[in-house]
């Protein structure tokens, strides 16, 4: 795809963003699951006690964070273009603060009077989620993001 063309740009965007997601839930899926390796089999907690079945709902973690990281998502192409971002670190701290973002877009949706009440156990393992799917979308994209010389001169 050329540099030149927006479409080309959109493009990488959007496998970026697919590829962001896909790490993401990956990694918080397996956050999740670290604590039941322990020796008391995971017992620290109730949640991470009934955590073996989180492979079961995997398709529906992906769905969900497609929809819900997708304004944080876009808040964050505007203002990496704002800025002129073109380094991994950057786009990773977006991607956890985006995780946090989420977390509270699915409680406004489920939990109308809650949107900052989300249980540690499931906002801990988001944190290394959002920080890994940012990495993966600066991963897919780098190839294609604009340099500081090319968003100062036209």
């Amino acid at each position: 795809m050329s540099r030149d063309l927006p479409w080309g740009r959109i493009g990488y965007a959007f496998f970026g963003y697919v590829a962001a997601v896909l790490i993401a839930v990956t990694a918080t899926m397996f956050a999740m699951l670290l604590p039941t390796v322990l020796p008391d089999d995971g017992a620290w907690g109730s949640y991470y006690a009934t955590s073996r079945s989180l492979g079961d709902i995997f398709p529906f973690a992906l769905m969900i964070t497609f929809l819900t990281a997708l304004p944080g998502f876009l808040l964050t192409l505007f203002v990496a273009r704002r800025r002129g971002w073109v380094g991994w670190l950057p786009f990773a701290c977006a991607g956890t603060l985006d995780a946090i973002l989420a977390l509270v877009i699915l409680n406004i949706s489920l939990v109308q009077n809650r949107p900052f009440e989300t249980p540690l156990q499931i906002l801990l393992p988001c944190l290394p989620g959002g920080f890994a799917g940012g990495f993966a979308y600066w991963a897919v994209v780098r190839r294609s993001l604009l340099s500081k010389e090319e968003i100062v001169s036209p």
